[in-house]
């Protein structure tokens, strides 16, 4: 089975409005992840919302995705995805090998063929349980996990974010390079939101600012 979780509870502070119902294009910035999510062939998409974007359940909802709504705001990105982890633990009882992605839900330029070159190096490369996509030797989103991995970040000190537990556990992480410069490119800042407005639906053609 394949699974994806995408944590969408947090303030956009920066933003200054919430950031994944802004329009680009015909969609929603969370309605264009998770159409790439399908287009990939994600069996289970689950957005993790928090009280205060409640009017985002309809938007995950509408869209074909799952909706896990947490009564109080989690404690960071961190205690978002572990709540949509543990949803789908109780729900659907994935084994070790099954795979899911930690797929941030401000990045609308998501390509499914990089979920789909992800996926298929994890088959190809069954040594290595956690892969991420690189570009230009950055590393981007989304990231694909074995699901044995889970246990483990639930028992992983909860001051620690997920970087810090990949950096741990470099001897089972690949990385794979793509020619995709949109899996660095997310949604922060109300710039960064023009910048990609300005340039969509086809944002390669433009150079995303640093």
């Amino acid at each position: 089975m394949k699974f994806a979780v995408l944590p969408a509870a947090g303030k956009s502070s920066r933003m200054g409005r919430p950031k994944l119902a802004l329009p680009l294009g015909d969609r929603t910035i969370l309605e264009h992840v998770i159409a790439a999510l399908r287009q990939a062939k994600v069996e289970h998409i689950l957005v993790v919302v928090g009280p205060h974007v409640a009017e985002l359940a309809v938007l995950a909802e509408s869209a074909g995705a799952s909706v896990y709504s947490v009564a109080e705001p989690p404690a960071g990105m961190r205690g978002t995805i572990e709540h949509g982890l543990r949803w789908l633990e109780e729900r659907f009882r994935p084994q070790p090998e099954d795979a899911w992605l930690l797929a941030l839900a401000d990045h609308p330029a998501l390509d499914a063929s990089i979920v789909q070159q992800l996926e298929s190096a994890y088959a190809v490369h069954p040594q290595f349980s956690i892969v991420i996509p690189t570009y230009r030797g950055r590393r981007g989103h989304p990231t694909l996990f074995a699901w044995k991995h889970v246990a483990a970040i639930h028992a992983y000190p909860a001051e620690l974010g997920l970087n810090t537990y990949i950096r741990r556990h470099v001897a089972e992480t690949l990385e794979v390079p793509v020619d995709n410069a949109s899996v660095l490119w997310d949604i922060d800042t109300p710039e960064d939101y023009e910048w990609l407005r300005q340039n969509w639906p086809c944002p390669s053609a433009g150079e995303r600012p640093a």
